[in-house]
């Protein structure tokens, strides 16, 4: 997979609870998200929706008996940074200099620590 897709409202709470489990059936996605969430999610449209995080490569489904179990395929922190990248690749390709030149003025105005912690992650790339 070359980047992740970007996820939606549903599919990121889905994955917010997947990302905590080492793996679970949609039954107990459901029961985790109708536990603590304000809206009441039906089995079936989150059956649907990990069906179709299973086919964009994030989530892997396995049978186990009468149940399919899914397991993320990145880790949060994975994720994210593929996302980050994608997305700051795409807007130097579509605005080239013009980006970077935004990027570079947004640096300039953040405080020490946070520029340290920009240095250890860009070293961590390497």
């Amino acid at each position: 997979m070359d980047a992740p897709p970007p996820l939606h409202e549903l599919e990121t709470e889905i994955m917010e609870e997947m990302w905590g489990r080492a793996e679970a059936t949609v039954r107990d996605v459901q029961m985790a998200l109708n536990a603590r969430g304000e809206k009441t999610r039906a089995y079936t449209t989150l059956l649907t929706v990990m069906t179709r995080l299973d086919g964009k490569g994030l989530l892997t489904r396995r049978r186990a008996g009468r149940y399919d179990v899914y397991v993320a395929t990145l880790s949060r922190d994975e994720y994210l940074a593929a996302r980050a990248e994608a997305s700051v690749e795409a807007l130097v390709e579509d605005f080239g200099d013009l980006a970077l030149a935004h990027f570079a003025r947004h640096i300039q105005g953040l405080d020490q620590q946070r520029l340290e912690t920009l240095r250890r992650l860009a070293e961590s790339d390497d």
